[in-house]
């Protein structure tokens, strides 16, 4: 694979990370807003970058299973971008390393957006289960009435009719 190859693919999958990321940042005012209507909007983008995201990873994953292949290097799992980095001239090294700085800058950006937006669900969450909690209708607590007489499952004695003899 060559260096130019890898770096398009790292820019690449470094430009979906940074739509995420404005996402995240548009998802968080939706929040706020309470607006469903954009908040749906941006859950289709999310999802087409992602897929975008996993699109390019399996290229990329490609790509270094041919170097690897030509190299002619046996190995058990995905190598990190450090050790990929000796098979490539300095100045490539350098914008590889770049663009890894870029991305870890961008994702954890992008985690920490996730989390501030799963806090505002967590708390509209439990402002709603509190409205509803509030409107829900209470059972009297009051206990009057004589002793041994029963009370309907509304609360209400039951009361008994004179008119319940058997025939």
């Amino acid at each position: 694979m060559s260096a130019q190859r890898m770096i398009g693919l790292l820019s690449d999958l470094h430009n979906q990370h940074v739509k995420l990321l404005d996402v995240a940042l548009k998802k968080t005012e939706a929040l706020k807003q309470n607006d469903m209507k954009t908040l749906d909007q941006l859950l289709h983008q999310e999802t087409k970058c992602i897929q975008m995201i996993d699109s390019i990873e399996n290229e990329r994953i490609r790509e270094v299973e041919m170097l690897l292949n030509q190299k002619q290097i046996v190995t058990d799992e995905n190598p990190s971008l450090a050790q990929l980095l000796r098979f490539y001239e300095s100045d490539a090294q350098e914008k590889l390393y770049e663009i890894q700085e870029q991305m870890r800058y961008t994702i954890q950006k992008l985690q920490e957006q996730n989390e501030l937006n799963d806090e505002l669900i967590r708390q509209s969450l439990q402002f709603v289960n509190a409205s509803l909690s509030l409107m829900e209708p209470t059972q009297p607590t009051t206990n009057y009435g004589r002793p041994g007489q029963q009370q309907q499952a509304n609360g209400y004695q039951k009361r008994s009719s004179i008119f319940d003899s058997k025939a």
